[in-house]
């Protein structure tokens, strides 16, 4: 089975306006509400390649309850912690002409010492051998740093795949732990490798930084400018082919999914760079989060620029 984590989920609302003015008041004549939060994306992304997932998290509330319900109706299975305070809602105000956009993002409810043991508790009765688990985005703030990299040790023991997708401390430490994917993006691999990535040889250096921890996969995603995606024999880079861009947010997580997809069918490192950033990139078409159309995908396949690079 496969279970992915978002411990501090979200509403993505998206205000579309004519254009973006300081200290006025701005019309939307456009709203979008999206279920997000990084992992509740990938499940999504996965649900649109027709495979399934139970989507897990900390949520409370009406806006919980919204979050809830919409995962459902998309198909996605639900396991979730209920707090008291409400899920936060993420705003996103995106120019009409797509050029602008301001995203705020809220930073979570209160996760008592309960709801984490008892999340805890929760994935160690879940957590079963062969299973794959995805945990991804910014853990609350009430929630230690280490929460991963716990969590990570228990899925060893158990014998389970894990992708973490975080940054900070919390991948670091998650890091150090030895999942078998981590993919982080340029910022957030050069805060734990502690240099700046500024070029495809800063990039095979910061792999092999990870990989030296015992990862066993390595996933550096650099925007527009493509995928590294490295395992302990190679080193393979994707470059995404030109699309038009109407939303970036979950771009990382269905490139995530494609990933998955691909490995689950015991792909190559070529192929599953080139489904991730196929997904990715098809994802950033479509005006939803996580979205799009498996068929677009497919041709998009053969728009990837992906070779294989020397290590040294």
């Amino acid at each position: 089975m496969i279970y992915t984590l978002t411990p501090n989920p979200s509403i993505d609302r998206s205000l579309t306006i004519e254009e973006i003015r300081f200290n006025t008041v701005l019309r939307s004549h456009k709203l979008r509400l999206d279920w997000g939060g990084k992992g509740f994306n990938v499940s999504r992304a996965l649900r649109l390649m027709g495979v399934d997932s139970v989507a897990m998290g900390w949520v409370g509330g009406g806006t919980g309850k919204m979050l809830a319900d919409g995962l459902q109706e998309l198909g996605i299975q639900t396991d979730f912690v209920w707090v008291d305070q409400d899920t936060r809602t993420n705003t996103m105000i995106i120019e009409q002409s797509g050029d602008w956009h301001i995203k705020v993002n809220e930073p979570g409810p209160h996760i008592s010492a309960e709801d984490i043991e008892q999340m805890f508790f929760k994935v160690e009765g879940n957590a079963k051998k062969g299973d794959l688990w995805v945990l991804s985005g910014s853990l609350p703030p009430d929630v230690p740093v280490d929460y991963y990299a716990q969590l990570i040790g228990l899925f060893h023991q158990r014998g389970v795949r894990v992708y973490l997708d975080a940054s900070g401390k919390a991948l670091q430490l998650g890091s150090q732990a030895q999942p078998f994917l981590v993919k982080p993006n340029v910022y957030e691999a050069s805060q734990v490798a502690g240099f700046s990535i500024d070029s495809q040889e800063d990039a095979k250096r910061a792999a092999l930084h990870f990989l030296r921890m015992g990862i066993e996969c390595f996933a550096l995603t650099m925007g527009a400018s493509g995928l590294l995606l490295a395992s302990q024999k190679e080193m393979v880079f994707a470059i995404p082919p030109k699309v038009p861009v109407k939303n970036t947010t979950g771009s990382g997580d269905a490139l995530i999914a494609g990933m998955i997809y691909a490995q689950l069918r015991e792909m190559t490192l070529v192929e599953v760079a080139r489904w991730g950033v196929a997904a990715g990139s098809a994802s950033v078409e479509s005006e939803g989060v996580s979205e799009f159309d498996v068929a677009r995908v497919q041709a998009l396949l053969g728009e990837v620029d992906s070779r294989v690079i020397n290590v040294m």
